[in-house]
């Protein structure tokens, strides 16, 4: 497990973090929607499975959304972390 040291390194580390499970966070919705779009394209050619993968991929979405806020927070804690880090440093607490 990485350790963030009390530093401008550790402020920056962690601020990246946050800003790239953020990042993440809307890439996996917009994949999700680019793939609901993608199976309603091949609409008849799907045959009988065109209902089930609708289903699956419905499914799939509706978790992404709902675990959407969890990652919306762990997010904002994680920006809340470095400025408490970047307040320590500014006090000279830090390397």
């Amino acid at each position: 497990m990485a350790k963030y040291g009390i530093s401008n390194e550790g402020v920056q580390s962690l601020n990246q973090l946050a800003s790239d499970m953020s990042k993440l966070n809307d890439d996996i919705e917009k994949a999700g929607k680019t793939l609901k779009s993608t199976v309603s394209g091949y609409g008849d050619g799907l045959g009988i499975y065109e209902e089930q993968i609708n289903e699956l991929v419905d499914s799939v979405n509706a978790a992404q959304e709902s675990g959407r806020e969890s990652v919306e927070q762990l997010t904002a804690s994680i920006k809340k972390l470095a400025q408490n880090v970047q307040d320590l440093v500014s006090a000279g607490l830090g390397s």
